[in-house]
């Protein structure tokens, strides 16, 4: 059931930015179509737009599930730190190899076959960070492939500009503390909320470096996910939320939804980031207890969608990437203002799924023969 949150976390950060990249959107659509031209279809496709706007939260979400599930494949079948290691190599590096070759071709085709994709003139963001990327990949050098393996931009942008990378750090460092962590579980749990807090009391600190921002911030959400793992089998947790209405749950869950939509617009991210961890254990809570059906067809769906989540994940941006400059090549524009975004989700999920085929899943099933 929970492999259905997952889908839903990864789709969600598909439609975020396949929005950002193949539709203007948000200011720059409400300055070529001002609402007072709009009628009520107008609003209802806007609203719908703006259902998508906490790609960041989603990806915190994401962070509260693996915490749970590492959590949970520890305690089900421990493996010593070599092990777990050589697991999580295993299950990363295969499908992140081959999504930063796809990220540099496809930046490669852009840049080559559709120069005025990546052309600054128009000011837009995208082209600006995409004239950027192509000229470090340009200069790629050994420091800048020693960089993209540990997780790091070749200079301020992610190899090939797949920036979902930047969340692939906290992942990593979170599983090279694992072993530590989970040997003094509790302790590990009461420092993460310290560190924690102490990084909401230094809201103004920005970005320093990856690590501190891991200690400060990130690690806090995987630390939820797993502590929320033992609330789980060693409390009465489950017991309690069977006794609540599930039409309550959903409705606390849809007011923790608004208001994530909003403090993500107000890019208010230390509270949209607790908003969102709370949004990830109602959920889990939600489904562990029984409180939908595991035959609802969303659900299903979302589960199928659960286990590619990390190729689509890792995929999806350098496939967007090259949908825009397809569109850029056939309509001479760099600017969209019609929601071509929606038809490119089919086309870029389906091609993930082809690709975990061939890369995620098939690596994990060589590596469990050897």
């Amino acid at each position: 059931m929970l492999h259905a949150s997952r889908g839903f976390c990864a789709f969600y950060v598909v439609i975020f930015h396949a929005k950002f990249i193949l539709w203007s959107g948000g200011r720059q659509y409400l300055l070529v179509h001002p609402r007072t031209t709009w009628g009520a279809l107008d609003y209802v496709a806007f609203g719908a737009d703006m259902l998508s706007s906490a790609g960041y939260e989603m990806v915190i979400f994401f962070f509260v599930l693996s915490g749970f599930f590492i959590r949970y494949a520890q305690l089900r079948k421990h493996r010593k730190p070599m092990a777990f290691y050589i697991n999580r190599i295993v299950r990363i590096y295969p499908p992140f190899l081959f999504a930063s070759l796809l990220a540099i071709v496809g930046l490669w085709c852009v840049a080559c076959g559709v120069p005025a994709a990546i052309s600054v003139e128009n000011g837009r963001e995208l082209n600006i960070t995409l004239a950027e990327a192509w000229k470090e990949l340009q200069s790629l050098d050994l420091l800048g492939l020693m960089r993209t393996l540990v997780f790091l931009p070749l200079q301020e942008v992610y190899i090939g500009y797949n920036n979902v990378y930047w969340s692939l750090l906290p992942e990593a460092i979170f599983y090279l503390a694992v072993p530590l962590a989970f040997w003094w579980t509790w302790v590990y749990y009461g420092l993460s909320v310290v560190i924690y807090a102490a990084g909401l009391l230094w809201t103004q600190h920005g970005l320093l470096n990856p690590f501190i921002d891991y200690l400060l911030t990130f690690n806090f959400y995987f630390a939820v996910g797993a502590m929320f793992y033992d609330v789980v089998v060693r409390t009465p947790w489950l017991s309690w939320a069977r006794r609540v209405p599930a039409w309550w749950l959903v409705l606390l869950m849809g007011g923790l939804f608004g208001a994530l939509l909003l403090l993500a617009v107000l890019k208010i991210k230390p509270i949209s980031g607790l908003v969102a961890t709370l949004l990830a254990v109602l959920s889990m809570t939600t489904l562990l207890a029984g409180k939908v059906s595991s035959h609802n067809l969303l659900i299903r769906g979302l589960h199928k969608l659960g286990v590619f989540s990390f190729s689509l994940y890792l995929y999806h941006f350098p496939l967007l990437l090259l949908c825009y400059g397809g569109l850029v090549y056939l309509t001479g524009e760099t600017v969209f203002y019609a929601r071509y975004y929606w038809l490119a989700l089919p086309l870029v999920t389906f091609v993930s799924y082809m690709l975990y085929l061939v890369t995620e899943r098939a690596s994990v099933r060589y590596f469990r023969k050897v």
